[in-house]
């Protein structure tokens, strides 16, 4: 038998790039021993012995793709339905890959290996090196997203840090992350949509851990001149609706990714400096959204739902809730959270509301356990308002049984589940109310002492889509109040969470830095 060689993926062949030869600024000299060795790399690969392949029925990977076409490709647009059917054929990589997503979200009802088994074979041929074409490994690896085993409480190889981390490695490598030139010799070979596809959906990706996790960045958005998606780079029988998510959800991933590294800084300095600047560019992206992808939510009842549009929504509540929330302490054991956090918490209560009531979960990705764990501690401060407590109970209930749902099929989600069983009772306990200091009116039409704390931001810009009929918190803060709503006061420090300290103890849990 043979034996198994190291090749670099870097260096198989693809029909976009046929090998790296990137390597500015000398790797043009070398340029035809990089491709000799490259095609003595490619020629040891097909000489491998073939194996017996083990993999599922045609019927079920037709299955799988129509999973993947209705619910992942919003987010993850690496395939093409036109030529799915010939690299299936020739790829058990990406067949298995595809078999993790549709195994995972939509179960079939016919024997099958379940998602473990097809991620174990996808992986192992992954890392062995078995798929002759790069192109295709990165949308295969693209693919695990939809697979998370366990919360990355101590560090591991399957987490979807790690597998971002993976592709965006392998595209910088080939040079993905910059645009050829006019005259490359092989700009008229490459695929130039497929690659801002696959680029800009690691930079999604990695941008959004990075806020969760508080991790640092990986990409240096100076570093890339690849430019944005835009509807071309998508084939002519693309949703168009489906396109459209996705570039504006790169864009909001963009700015969530300048808000990471911004909180992550201010965090070491000791800021606690609000970040207007970055807060005016979530409004101004939120107001320019086309009227079809706007959160439709005005109503009391959901009659437009589009699950894309609602996910779309998600991080951007999230990251609102964020910034708006101030440093827990000894003295406060949860973090004070402001009336944009507040609010922004029950509109994506509203949001879990409009999906549990159409029947399941299992289309949310991963790290919608994290959304809901920031929603939850914004509300948590609400039931310390009379005037809130019994909508902010509604929600909390609504996102409890979200992450009910969600901890089925994600492992992270069962850690918050157990965060909010033992946070609740707390937060409602008989003398709660007694520690807390009475503050400022902060309704529509009295909120002058936060202005002054938001740098002048009118926060309800942040939420064009929200009326008083949107949820029982909505109906109180977006009015003026006769009655007064007290809020604590303080002065508005670091608004970075730090969920370590809220969640402890959680069963074994030493960080609470939670993967999607």
């Amino acid at each position: 038998m043979q034996a198994m060689t190291n090749d670099s993926p870097a260096t198989q062949r693809t029909e976009d790039h046929s090998e790296h030869n990137d390597s500015y600024p000398i790797g043009h000299v070398f340029l035809p021993e990089l491709q000799t060795n490259a095609r003595a790399q490619e020629r040891l690969i097909a000489e491998r012995m073939p194996e017996v392949l083990n993999l599922p029925d045609p019927d079920l990977q037709q299955t799988f793709a129509e999973t993947y076409w209705e619910y992942c490709y919003t987010w993850c647009p690496v395939l093409d339905r036109e030529t799915l059917p010939q690299e299936l054929a020739r790829s058990p990589l990406l067949v298995n890959a595809l078999a993790v997503v549709g195994s995972n979200i939509k179960p079939p009802m016919i024997p099958h290996d379940g998602p473990a088994g097809y991620y174990e074979r996808a992986r192992t041929r992954f890392y062995n090196d078995e798929e002759a074409d790069v192109m295709t490994s990165l949308k295969a690896i693209s693919l695990f997203y939809w697979w998370s085993p366990r919360p990355p409480t101590i560090l591991h190889r399957h987490s979807s840090w790690w597998w971002t981390s993976v592709v965006i490695r392998h595209c910088q490598q080939l040079g993905v992350h910059r645009e050829p030139a006019q005259n490359h010799p092989l700009r008229q070979q490459i695929d130039l949509s497929l690659r801002r596809r696959i680029w800009w959906t690691a930079f999604a990706r990695e941008r959004l851990t990075a806020l969760c996790q508080s991790k640092p960045c990986v990409i240096d958005p100076e570093d890339c001149t690849l430019s944005e998606p835009t509807l071309e780079d998508f084939s002519q029988d693309t949703d168009k609706t489906k396109a459209e998510v996705f570039i504006y959800w790169v864009r909001l991933c963009a700015i969530i990714g300048k808000i990471a590294k911004y909180l992550a800084r201010s965090s070491d300095t000791g800021s606690s400096a609000f970040p207007a600047s970055l807060a005016r560019d979530l409004i101004g992206w939120v107001q320019s959204l086309p009227p079809h992808l706007q959160l439709p939510i005005g109503s009391d009842r959901t009659t437009h739902f589009n699950r894309d549009v609602h996910q779309l929504h998600l991080p951007y509540l999230a990251v609102i809730i964020i910034i708006h929330l101030q440093r827990s302490s000894p003295s406060q054991p949860l973090p004070q959270a402001y009336p944009p956090a507040i609010l922004a918490a029950s509109c994506m209560a509203r949001i879990m509301r409009d999906i549990l009531a159409r029947g399941g979960t299992r289309f949310l990705m991963a790290i919608t356990g994290w959304y809901c764990g920031t929603a939850f501690i914004a509300l948590l401060q609400a039931l310390r308002i009379e005037g809130l407590a019994k909508s902010a109970n509604e929600d909390l209930d609504m996102l409890t049984l979200a992450v009910d749902q969600l901890r089925i099929m994600w492992p992270t989600a069962a850690v918050f589940h157990s965060g909010f069983g033992r946070l609740r009772p707390s937060a409602t306990a008989p003398d709660f109310d007694v520690q807390r200091a009475p503050g400022p009116e902060l309704g529509m039409g009295d909120g002058t002492v936060y202005m002054e704390m938001a740098d002048g931001i009118d926060w309800t810009s942040y939420f064009p889509f929200a009326t008083t009929k949107t949820s029982g918190i909505a109906g109180r803060l977006l009015v003026p109040h006769t009655e007064e709503l007290f809020f604590d006061d303080d002065a508005f420090a670091d608004a970075m969470l730090q969920f370590q300290d809220l969640f402890e103890p959680c069963d074994t849990l030493t960080e609470m830095n939670f993967s999607m």
